[in-house]
């Protein structure tokens, strides 16, 4: 392929995962957008990145978020878009830049499905991706685009025929708009929730101590409180803007409020873009400062990866001040992209499911019981723990901190056996 560079920057437009139904499909948005660019192709480049060939362990919703966030600021820089489309190949086009410049993007996700033989394999027709340059290859490209156009209405045709009358409707601007009036005006208080993580301690009673408490805002009480029609979480960009919002209003509450924890430390789940404002930084002087015990920052892990920069910035001066760093929101698959140590986290949580006792989880145990060990098992927090299979399985892997309905339970069961025995008789 012929290669040119200069810069330029422009306008962000990330297009949005496939939805079915009354919204219009990646390939339509991708054709349209292909058609109109004939005029003016010059000095356009795109790639596609052929993830539907990976095996199918490594094609699951977190893999393509990941993917996807990987291109993030590749969009910004480039004039670039990017689009998802139903088999969840991305496509990603871009102005002013040559190919080289993208590549460390498309490197990245190599290394991140490196387990996969897709990954090494470099051919144009079977490999992992397709580059095109547009000013000498327009026409292949717009027939490509008509193709998978084509192939992937014949598919929402099909999908269309489900009832969806009981679906909630996505979020959009204007409802979002109103959504942050109501959180501005609303008592946040009623939907902060307080979530203990324990260890279990030694001996006969095997008591549990908590660790740390995790402040949060509960996102289905909220939504069923002022939007119960609404789905919140139906598109990613949405969503994200609404719980940055949602930070400065739990950060104002700790400000301003007397709370308690049970344990001496607790925890916040905060985007990456919250660290950098006023808000946190009121925080620190009012809240952390005075503080006797750590303040544990959660990050989701997809928000990390898509501001990895972001996070390489400020990580090492939130720990110098005395912050802790966990990684949130892992699933088994995910624990082979992060590397906890590399990434001088102190704290890693896993999501329990039901499926890790299945006989795909069964085969892959070793390995699993390989990444915990990498990771340091006191390290690893097992949340979401709804049931004592929950906690029996993060102990075959010498996991020892746990957080979710069931310890929840426990935990009151065993603080009213202590109130029952300070009775008198």
């Amino acid at each position: 392929m012929l290669r040119s560079s200069s810069t330029r920057s422009g306008d962000v437009l990330v297009i949005e995962p496939r939805q079915y139904g009354q919204q219009a499909l990646q390939e339509y948005l991708l054709l349209d957008y292909v058609q109109r660019l004939e005029t003016r192709k010059f000095g356009h480049r795109a790639v596609h990145i052929h993830l539907s060939r990976l095996k199918p362990f490594h094609r699951r919703d977190y893999h393509i978020r990941v993917a996807t966030n990987t291109f993030e600021s590749y969009v910004k820089l480039y004039v670039g878009r990017i689009f998802v489309l139903t088999n969840n190949d991305l496509l990603f086009i871009w102005k002013d830049k040559s190919i080289a410049d993208v590549e460390p993007a498309v490197d990245t996700l190599r290394y991140l499905f490196r387990d996969d033989p897709l990954a090494q394999d470099q051919s144009e027709e079977t490999g992992f991706c397709t580059w095109y340059n547009l000013n000498t290859e327009f026409q292949e490209f717009l027939l490509l685009c008509q193709h998978m156009n084509e192939r992937a209405r014949k598919i929402q045709q099909s999908a269309m025929a489900q009832d969806s009358s009981d679906l909630l409707q996505p979020i959009n601007a204007d409802n979002l708009a109103q959504l942050e009036d109501t959180i501005h005006s609303a008592d946040l208080s009623e939907h902060i929730r307080q979530q203990p993580v324990c260890v279990f301690g030694k001996g006969e009673g095997r008591e549990l101590h908590p660790v740390f408490d995790e402040f949060f805002v509960s996102i289905a009480d909220l939504r069923n409180a002022i939007m119960p029609s609404i789905d919140l979480a139906s598109n990613r960009w949405l969503f994200q803007h609404m719980t940055e919002v949602l930070d400065k209003r739990m950060l104002n509450y700790l400000c301003k409020r007397t709370f308690r924890t049970h344990a001496s430390s607790f925890s916040l789940n905060l985007n990456l873009a919250t660290l950098t404002s006023k808000d946190f930084e009121r925080f620190d002087e009012i809240v952390r400062q005075k503080w006797p015990g750590n303040v544990i920052i959660e990050l989701n892990q997809v928000d990390l990866f898509s501001n990895l920069e972001t996070y390489l910035n400020v990580r090492d001066d939130f720990q110098a001040r005395g912050y802790r760093i966990l990684i949130d929101n892992l699933t088994v698959e995910a624990l082979s992209f992060v590397d906890r140590k590399s990434l001088k986290a102190d704290f890693i949580k896993v999501a329990w499911s039901q499926e890790m006792t299945d006989n795909v989880i069964r085969k892959k145990y070793k390995e699993l019981d390989t990444l915990v060990q990498s990771s340091g098992r006191e390290r690893v927090i097992l949340c979401r723990c709804d049931s004592a299979t929950a906690i029996k399985f993060g102990q075959s892997l010498g996991i020892t901190l746990f957080q979710g309905r069931y310890i929840d339970n426990m935990i009151a069961r065993q603080r009213a056996a202590k109130r029952a025995a300070k009775r008198p008789v």
